[in-house]
């Protein structure tokens, strides 16, 4: 008799190898709930599976994001619910003064009152946030004093005078020098006076304080380029750096002041951060003068006077024409246009387009756009009212009654807006639960089946075992014939 392996033995325990193996998966499955543990379990669905839990992770957290703008959208309200109510009394006090039977001093009085309520009123809008975001942004406007109907821009600080009474045709004079050859064939120039169309903004009585810093912080000024649809926008920042926001044809240049002692500095990172005092390139220019920014048009306002003739070829100032320059201090956001006026019906729909975005979604473009409220005395046109006299009071209960219904419409939409989230919350917490159920059925694993699969392992291993056992004995039977 051959012997020259033990092959009953050597196949027993290959199928012990394999049945350990498999109970091993069958272990991990069953101690992490899930089918595929690693990319060899099943590289399809692991890809199909990551793809939906991304899907689900990102709902989540997208329902948490209108969960934070419905107590956003909740805070304005309830600010705007006490303003409505302020606004109530002052109607009630205008009524009370148009009465003819109060005095004037009864009148003053009354008007005190009203002027109180209008300054909480503002304090309110100002003060009034959620994570430090101004939910009823409403400050950087002021009425042109002869004509008290209009509203004219302005966000600049009282001690900041910007051009003259209406903002532009201002001039500033530079000079430039014209290189060219001689009838002789010699170098020469010829140096011209060139009046521009300029706009001043003085900072002479800025001096670096805190205080002034904080005042400038958010506001700003707006120009137009002088050739194009361009608009420039010089909005103060905290920090030192500056940066640029691009939106169509509006550049926004943010330039931090902080720290800035004086107007000569102030006005050199104005400068700096504008591309060097000549924003895009284009014909608007900006340069210091004695503790002044002139923003002017580097084209002059009238034709330059004629070239010398070199070589028998007359010069020429190709592209050079009068054109019209205009700035406007304002809020830095290009809310409204340059040297245009706006009636009160205006400057309220304008003053609707400050606004937050709520990611809504997972995935780009999937949010919905919250346009704050904008609440102010001014905005509401009742920063005027005068309870002194009757005819005053008279104007004062029509203020005040367009003035609630602009609260009322703004607390309308806010609502709207409030409802419209716990609606998008609804959806996504349905499409979440949806898809865990599909992305489970793709990855978790089948508990019972596995726990049949477990016992049936344990019964081959157990089999296994006695097979090697018992092979291992044959072994010995035919080794102890040899003894």
């Amino acid at each position: 008799m051959v012997i020259k392996h033990n092959l009953s033995a050597q196949n027993a325990n290959r199928m012990f190898v394999q049945t350990s193996k498999a109970q091993a998966k069958n272990m991990e499955k069953l101690a992490s709930g899930y089918r595929i543990n690693r990319a060899a379990d099943d590289a399809a669905g692991l890809y199909i599976s990551e793809k939906m839990r991304r899907q689900i992770r990102g709902l989540s957290q997208a329902s948490s994001n209108c969960q934070e703008g419905i107590s956003l959208v909740q805070i304005a309200d309830g600010a705007m619910e006490e303003v409505q109510d302020m606004l109530h009394r002052g109607n009630e006090l205008c009524i009370k003064a148009a009465n003819g039977t109060l005095t004037v001093e009864d009148r003053n009085y009354i008007h005190m009152e009203i002027r109180q309520l209008l300054q909480e009123i503002n304090n309110i809008a100002d003060r009034t946030t959620y994570n430090e975001i101004h939910v009823l942004q409403g400050t950087g406007f002021q009425f042109v004093e002869d004509d008290p109907s209009i509203i004219a821009v302005g966000g600049l600080p009282d001690w900041v005078p910007v051009g003259s009474k209406n903002n532009l045709n201002e001039t500033y004079t530079t000079q430039e020098t014209y290189q060219y050859t001689d009838t002789n064939g010699n170098p020469a120039t010829q140096v011209f006076d060139i009046t521009h169309e300029a706009a001043t903004i003085n900072f002479r009585q800025f001096h670096g304080s805190d205080s002034q810093i904080r005042e400038l912080i958010g506001n700003g000024f707006y120009s137009t380029c002088c050739t194009c649809t361009n608009h420039y926008s010089i909005k103060f920042t905290g920090g030192t750096s500056s940066s640029l926001e691009v939106s169509g044809s509006h550049f926004i240049y943010n330039i931090g002041i902080e720290g800035a002692k004086d107007a000569s500095e102030l006005i050199q990172r104005i400068i700096q951060g504008t591309d060097n005092g000549n924003p895009r390139g284009h014909f608007t220019k900006m340069v210091e003068d004695n503790g002044k920014l002139i923003v002017y048009d580097d084209r002059c306002n009238s034709p330059r006077p004629p070239l010398p003739v070199g070589n028998g070829t007359p010069g020429s100032w190709d592209g050079w024409r009068n054109h019209q320059f205009w700035i406007q201090a304002h809020d830095a956001y290009g809310r409204f246009g340059p040297g245009v006026a706006y009636s009160i019906d205006d400057i309220q729909k304008f003053a609707r387009k400050q606004g937050v975005h709520i990611q809504a979604g997972c995935e780009p473009g999937t949010h919905i756009s919250i346009a704050l409220p904008f609440i102010s005395t001014l905005v509401m046109g009742i920063s005027q009212v005068d309870a002194r006299t009757q005819d005053g009071a008279s104007a004062g209960i029509s203020a005040f009654k367009k003035a609630l219904e602009y609260v009322s419409e703004e607390r309308s939409r806010m609502g709207a807006y409030q409802n419209r989230l716990e609606h998008t919350i609804n959806n996504l917490d349905n499409v979440v639960e949806n898809t865990q159920a599909a992305e489970s059925r793709t990855r978790d694993a089948d508990i019972a089946k596995l726990m049949v699969e477990h016992v049936i392992g344990q019964v081959l291993a157990q089999t296994g075992q006695a097979m090697i056992v018992q092979s291992n004995q044959n072994r010995d039977g035919i080794l102890s014939l040899l003894q």
